[in-house]
């Protein structure tokens, strides 16, 4: 159940109206006493309103077996009370001792006194607030005496909580929360952009794993992961790694297993999608009394966090490109029980493209066929595609890929990380003069002048007629210049001494 409101109360156990006979001595001292709220949430605000007093017949019995107990209105607050709206629906009501008792009448809801119960607590002062500093998952309020209490919580607009307390210690159960992905929740890759054959780590952050969802108790909680087609995704069911994380920071490690126990979970697979189940309690139903407070089956304490870590390789059929790539996207949804409401987390792999266009220098209309590249990284290493699925390193320029131009002087080079590339030309197009610079490519997922940068399409020069290699230097060029005037000049000597001696 995600982002609900849920307007929720604990459930009344103890029976409004056992009232104690005329001759029994009334016991009023105040004993304090403490309620204690499970399943909280950092930063919940909690406050205590006495709705009741209680007469207590043996306040020194033990928790469970406290043989009676009364509830009169406050003093002062008779008429008050009695004017509310719904109170003469819900409650007889009867005089002892200078004191209004109340019994709940045989026809009346718990729902309804609920209700009743939240409007006359802004009537009066709460008996005492605490706000849940801490990760343990409880909070407790203690009580100044024994009474019929309203407890209130912050979490989801203020849904409410009630008990009774005649003992010292009662507990009530958080249910305002719901099952969500909480803060921080969602689904990662270790990276942005992904090469060909490389293995891609999925992260399942599922951070708000509630007991009770609402007033619905959680007994199993179920990803279901749509994965992109295994020709773009191959999942590798071999290594899936579950964790839970309870309020108390304790982590276990869960093992799969179908047998519903704690520290487990459930795994299947169809078509590259797989579900996962994770048992959260031994029953499907709640315990007898858990509504005021009785301890349910629960396998993990309060608030918990759940992390599902698996791995995938991604294949040669993968779209490139930035942003949303549909293809590319796999949703997980993770829904506690049998609910399917959950929209669901994504997340997208990325892989670049290269597409190359040889064109005439001097014509750039004019496109060329017939050059041949290759491609290295940054890193100075070439890549080799002969594998379709997997791209390969290697240092030897003779073991690398070699792609031609052809179709309008075109050629595609993709399944690539983002990162810094260098085609090199290795063969020009007949008549053309080889290049002797490589040519820089830089991939990076995003965009830029509304350019994919995932996608990127240089446009390459080659030119016509034969050049002498040449160093560059102007001062090569005029040594050369020099030497061809000296040669000259002996040769123009050479010819005047022949001359003189004949």
């Amino acid at each position: 159940m995600k982002n609900k409101l849920i307007r929720l109360f604990l459930t009344l156990s103890l029976v409004l109206g056992v009232t104690m006979g005329a001759s029994m001595a009334p016991v009023l001292a105040a004993r304090p006493g403490a309620i204690t709220v499970t399943d909280t949430q950092n930063g919940a605000k909690y406050a205590a309103y006495k709705i009741f007093d209680a007469e207590v017949a043996d306040p020194n019995a033990p928790d469970a077996s406290t043989d009676g107990v009364a509830y009169m209105i406050p003093l002062g607050k008779e008429t008050e009370y009695k004017n509310s709206a719904n109170f003469n629906n819900l409650f007889d009501v009867s005089s002892n001792g200078g004191r209004t008792y109340v019994t709940k009448k045989a026809t009346a809801f718990t729902a309804d006194i609920a209700t009743w119960a939240k409007e006359i607590s802004s009537k009066i002062s709460a008996s005492v607030s605490a706000t849940e500093t801490g990760t343990d998952g409880t909070e407790v309020l203690t009580v100044p005496d024994y009474g019929y209490y309203y407890v209130s919580s912050d979490v989801n607009n203020g849904a409410m909580i009630m008990v009774t307390s005649v003992s010292p210690n009662a507990t009530i159960h958080e249910k305002n929360t719901g099952a969500n992905w909480g803060t921080g929740g969602g689904k990662t890759t270790g990276k942005k952009t992904y090469a060909v054959g490389d293995t891609i780590t999925y992260t399942i952050n599922y951070n708000s794993a509630v007991n009770y969802d609402g007033a619905e108790k959680v007994y199993q909680y179920v990803l279901r992961d749509d994965m992109p087609n295994s020709n773009v995704v191959a999942l590798n069911s071999s290594y899936i790694k579950v964790t839970v994380t309870d309020a108390s920071g304790q982590e276990t490690v869960l093992t799969q297993n179908t047998n519903k126990a704690k520290g487990t979970y459930s795994f299947t697979e169809s078509n590259n999608d797989f579900d996962i189940t994770i048992p959260w309690s031994a029953s499907q139903t709640q315990s007898g009394n858990s509504a005021n407070g009785a301890a349910d089956d629960f396998y993990y304490k309060g608030i918990s966090k759940i992390k599902v870590t698996y791995t995938g390789v991604l294949k040669s059929e993968a779209t490139p490109g930035s942003g949303e790539v549909a293809s590319n996207t796999n949703l997980a949804k993770i829904n506690p029980n049998t609910q399917t409401d959950d929209t669901g987390e994504t997340a997208t792999v990325h892989d670049g493209q290269i597409t190359i266009k040889k064109v005439d220098g001097s014509d750039k209309n004019k496109s060329l066929d017939g050059a041949t590249f290759v491609l290295k990284n940054d890193q100075g290493q070439f890549l080799n595609f002969s594998d379709p699925q997997a791209v390969k390193l290697t240092s030897d320029q003779k073991q690398t890929t070699e792609y031609t131009t052809k179709d309008g002087g075109l050629v595609t080079i993709k399944g690539l990380a983002e990162g810094t590339y260098h085609l090199v030309e290795t063969k020009a197009p007949a008549g053309y003069n080889l290049m002797t610079q490589a040519t820089t490519v830089v991939l990076k997922e995003g965009s830029a002048n509304s350019q994919d940068t995932l996608l990127s399409t240089p446009t390459i020069e080659n030119n016509k007629g034969a050049e002498l290699p040449s160093t560059g230097s102007i001062g090569t060029i005029i040594l050369y210049t020099i030497g061809a005037l000296l040669a000259l000049g002996a040769g123009v000597v050479l010819v005047a001494r022949r001359r003189l001696h004949s």
